[in-house]
């Protein structure tokens, strides 16, 4: 397990406080680069951000809003590429172990056109994933079950896996986290970790919200710790708070 604490897209327009007070708390970070990061920044900037973190690690999450990796308008497909090539540069200069990126999977939005998103969003992964040496990881996000992400996996090479976002899962899964952690074991490369009360994704402090953390933490010690655990909250003080009861609980 390596642990890192997210920055978002927000606080690192703003400068490198803020990745700078995660890598002061002993972890690595994750960094959000949205489009206006990656139209602002430049690779000296990069390269600055991974001399900053030093030898502990760094994963990227990549672009999302209004993108979609299996749209069927071929504008934003080509917009969505198009962004997803620009973080593959940046994530070879910032060294990255993880490359996060959702599927673009909305119930509302996709099942009339299943067949459709399933075969172009396989497409667009399969182009991502030879074009990178880093594990790419597709994340949960309005999925109520795992069958969306286990078909695109099935279809994908090895270095494709999954993101399980725990907080997403208390918001719209209607499987029980075992049931996400047995279908992917082998190929869970990340977990995002925040909590909230089951009505609206606050990226809340570990324990502040409504899910189980015991249980998580019991299930983590039957798979294979090779795996990112980023404390996704909003701000570095909120960071630090989870990682002090992340920390109690794995030695409790």
């Amino acid at each position: 397990m390596r642990i890192v604490g997210h920055v978002s897209g927000r606080e690192l327009v703003k400068g490198f406080d803020a990745a700078r007070r995660v890598i002061e708390l002993g972890i690595g970070v994750e960094l959000q680069l949205t489009s206006k990061i990656l139209d602002s920044f430049n690779l000296k900037e990069y390269g600055k951000l991974r001399k900053l973190a030093g030898t502990k690690p760094i994963t990227v999450h990549g672009p999302f809003l209004d993108l979609n990796p299996g749209a069927t308008d071929s504008y934003i497909l080509k917009a969505t590429r198009k962004r997803f090539e620009e973080t593959l540069i940046a994530a070879k200069v910032l060294e990255a172990e993880t490359i996060v990126f959702h599927t673009g999977f909305h119930p509302a939005k996709t099942y009339p056109i299943y067949d459709t998103w399933l075969r172009i969003t396989v497409e667009t992964f399969k182009y991502v994933a030879e074009k990178t040496t880093c594990k790419v990881a597709l994340e949960n996000v309005f999925d109520e079950v795992p069958d969306h992400l286990e078909r695109l996996l099935e279809q994908l090479p090895e270095n494709v896996g999954v993101c399980i976002d725990i907080g997403h899962l208390n918001l719209f899964s209607k499987e029980p986290l075992e049931v996400w952690i047995e279908k992917f074991k082998g190929r869970i490369f990340e977990f995002h970790v925040h909590d909230n009360n089951g009505e609206k994704d606050e990226h809340g402090i570990i324990g502040s919200g409504t899910f189980d953390f015991d249980s998580f933490f019991k299930l983590l010690k039957k798979i294979p710790d090779n795996y990112i655990f980023n404390l996704e909250n909003k701000r570095p003080e909120e960071v630090e708070e989870s990682l002090k009861v992340a920390r109690r609980m794995m030695n409790g």
